[in-house]
């Protein structure tokens, strides 16, 4: 039986073949430090539009309340700034919207960074 050690050499030396920047893993448990932040942030209407951010508080902070016997977090850094550049001066794109969508692009690598974790490891 191998270790968790190799494990998570795998699937981060997986991760970057699959283009993302940085992989971490970490143990799936409640933030208590970040609580008070998250509140302040929210409070302060920091997440301006984005008013799915007040959606499940508890669960943003404890991720086995999202999922069940949740061990292990696997959280990934990938840039999605574009290679194209706006060629026209008569409107305004944000960069992210250049392309494909990057949840497409991100969930892509997710899928097969499990198939990657299903098969040589076991089944998440």
């Amino acid at each position: 039986m191998k270790n968790k050690k190799h494990y998570t050499e795998l699937i981060k030396n997986e991760a970057k073949r699959l283009g993302f920047i940085s992989c971490g893993v970490s143990r799936a448990e409640f933030l208590e430090d970040e609580a008070p932040r998250l509140e302040k942030w929210l409070k302060n209407n920091m997440h301006g539009e984005m008013k799915y951010m007040e959606n499940h508080f508890d669960k943003r902070l404890d991720p086995r309340l999202l999922i069940n016997d949740a061990k292990t977090v696997v959280s990934f850094l990938i840039n999605y700034y574009p290679s194209e550049t706006q060629k026209s001066d008569s409107y305004k794109l944000s960069k992210y919207a250049y392309g494909t969508d990057y949840h497409l692009v991100i969930r892509k690598k997710l899928n097969q960074l499990q198939d990657f974790i299903n098969t040589e490891i076991g089944a998440v």
